[in-house]
Parts: C-alpha cells; sequence; structure tokens
C-alpha cells in the first residue's frame, strides 16, 4: 500500500524516534551510507554508535544488515542471533536470519528459524510468506499455499502472502482463487511494481477464463467442483451469456470485463445460493457501485491491459477518474479478521 504521510506527522515521527533511541542522526547517517552502497562507512558510524551504547538493538540490526546486504550471511547471523532476546527485537529480525540461511544452502535451518519467529510473534505475516517462499522453491506447492494462507488468516492487510497465492492460482486451472486474491492484494499494495504485475496478470487470467465463440461461451475458473465455485460460475455465466445475447460480436477487452464483472455483481447479490458466502472483494465492489466509481476502480484494477486500454479510457474520463481517486486515496478496503477471505472457509 501506498502510505502518504503529512510532514507533521513524519516530524513527529523523527522526534519520537530521536527520544527513543539518542543515536538516532547517526544510524540514520549510517542507513543512507548503506543505501549509496558504502558499506565501510555505514559500519565505522555504526561501530561509534556501539561503543557508546553496546546495547543499541537498531545499531546492532543496521549493522548486521550491512553485512546481510553484501552476502556475507554467516557474519549477518553471527550478530543477530545475539539479539534475539533483546526486548525491542522484531519478526524481521528472524526474517533476516533465516533468510541467510536460507540463501547460505540451509533451508531447513531457515525453516527452523521463521517457525521460532512466529512463537513470538504468531501474527508474522512476513514470516509466513517466508516460509512460503521456501516450500514454493521446493516444488511443495501445497505447504506452501497452506503457509500464504494462514499468514492471510494471521495478519489479513499484509499483502504479500495475497501476492503470492494469486500468482499461484492464476497459473493453475483453479483461477477463481487467483482472481480474488489478486484483486485484495491490489487493493493493499496499490502503488508498486507488484501492482502493476498483477494488473497484467488479472487480465491475462480473466481472458482466459472468459471464452467468447460463435454462438458459445467457455467459463472455466475452477476445476474443482464446490458449492462455492459452482455458484460464482453460475452467476458469471448468466452475466457472459447476457452480454452475448445483447451484444452479438463481442470483443475480450476492459470494457466487456467490466459489463460481465457488473452484471456478475448484480446476479450474486440477489442470489440465494451465494448468502451464505463472505466475500469482502464483491462487499466493495458494490460499495463503489454504488458511488459510481464502479468504472473507474476496474479500470484502474486492469491498468496494464494491452493497447494502452487504460490511459485511452482516462484520457477521456479524467474527471470521472479524478473523483474515483480522491475518494479512493483515503478510503481503502477494510480487512480484519473478521471479514478476511481465505479459500478455505468457503470451501469448507
Amino acid at each position: 500500500m501506498k502510505i502518504q504521510l503529512t510532514t507533521l506527522f513524519l516530524l513527529l515521527s523523527i522526534v519520537l524516534f530521536a527520544q527513543e533511541n539518542p543515536a538516532a542522526k547517526e544510524i540514520g547517517e549510517a542507513i543512507e551510507l548503506m543505501d549509496a552502497g558504502k558499506f565501510s562507512d555505514s559500519r565505522a558510524i555504526l561501530e561509534e554508535v556501539l561503543q557508546d551504547d553496546s546495547t543499541n538493538y537498531d545499531a546492532w540490526y543496521e549493522y548486521a544488515y550491512s553485512f546481510y546486504m553484501q552476502k556475507e550471511y554467516l557474519k549477518a547471523i553471527e550478530i543477530m542471533r545475539k539479539q534475539t532476546m533483546h526486548p525491542k527485537a522484531t519478526d524481521q529480525l528472524w526474517q533476516i536470519i533465516g533468510n541467510s540461511l536460507d540463501y547460505s544452502g540451509d533451508s531447513q535451518a531457515a525453516l527452523d528459524t521463521y517457525a521460532e519467529g512466529l512463537q513470538k510473534f504468531p501474527n508474522s505475516g512476513r514470516l509466513y510468506v517466508e516460509t512460503g517462499n521456501i516450500y514454493l522453491n521446493q516444488k511443495n506447492i501445497e505447504m506452501a499455499i497452506r503457509s500464504y494462507e494462514k499468514g492471510i488468516e494471521m495478519a489479513p492487510e499484509f499483502s504479500s502472502n495475497y501476492f503470492r497465492l494469486a500468482k499461484i492460482y492464476c497459473g493453475t486451472e483453479n483461477e477463481i482463487w487467483g482472481v480474488i486474491y489478486g484483486e485484495i492484494f491490489m487493493n493493499l499494495e496499490r502503488n508498486s511494481q507488484r501492482t502493476r504485475e498483477m494488473s497484467a496478470l488479472l487480465y491475462q487470467t480473466y481472458q482466459k477464463a472468459l471464452v467468447f465463440e460463435k454462438n458459445q461461451i467457455t467459463i472455466s475458473f475452477a476445476q474443482d467442483a464446490t458449492p462455492f465455485t459452482m455458484v460464482f460460475e453460475k452467476n458469471m455465466g448468466l452475466a457472459a451469456t447476457g452480454y452475448q445475447i445483447a451484444n452479438k460480436k463481442v470483443s475480450f477487452n476492459v470494457e466487456t470485463l467490466i459489463a460481465l464483472r457488473r452484471s456478475f455483481l448484480m446476479s450474486w447479490m440477489n442470489d440465494a445460493q451465494a448468502k451464505p458466502y463472505q466475500v469482502l472483494l464483491f462487499d466493495f465492489w458494490q460499495q463503489l457501485e454504488d458511488l459510481g466509481f464502479f468504472d473507474a476502480y476496474s479500470y484502474w484494477v486492469f491498468n496494464q491491459a494491452p493497447n494502452d486500454q487504460f490511459n485511452k479510457w482516462q484520457k477521456n474520463n479524467s474527471t470521472d477518474f479524478s473523483y474515483f481517486t480522491k475518494w479512493y486515496n483515503p478510503n481503502p478496503i477494510t480487512i480484519d479478521a473478521k471479514n478476511v477471505f481465505l479459500r478455505t472457509n468457503v470451501i469448507n
């Protein structure tokens, strides 16, 4: 998620950090040097800080991180292991230790480290995603999915687990989970390279799952026949059939997708078979439709569609898009333990 902070908030944050850490200025300078690739100079400053205060967690963390950045993983592990009992230690410490172990070739030790971290930080989305990443690299897709989905359950607003799941499922015959997880991800992480990657992937996945031919429509969002997937495909089928009847020649593009998704939404919200399922994404669509922002939002979701469709639409609808963004920026999708969407919850 792109977070815009006011100058006042930034100043207050700096002041508070300086109050908590008297060496904040020096540590900040060290981080800037590290970002510039000047690792020796960065470490020299951090060593001076640690000479004055050997318990300074932030200095130790950045000191170890400098070795991690230079791929001196064993040195980074040695330093960070000594800080695991520090009262200021966070889940990121276990993340970097585990990553260092994995990069050093010991994936099992990395898994053990993430598990150790989760004992202390059971709601750490980043430790679940790192665990899933190792299983994914080992081609153990089932365990990877289990870890990512547990990460969503425990940290519903952490975007990376949605991203990983969407990429997995969009590459399977059960694209339904990919398009839902992927769009939720885009709402949580609105402006990054991963967001743009997901936009292109979602468009391609819908194009694969919705095939219009003469006198025939093929809809294939799910190979697994569960009550949820069947009611989803039924309502998508109703939307697609109605659209094809109303339009003799159907071209797959963003405009078509918007019409199908709007019709699907109307059908879903009035379907008694869909009532048992809480899908926060569809509830968010309804909110956007009620506000008149559904078209603008949908063009944003598919902004990476081919043939520059988003930019062409935005050029001709700049006022509508401006109104949408003014509303959307301070009104993100709200996800918590009560409304979190999980595949396992709707198929059981």
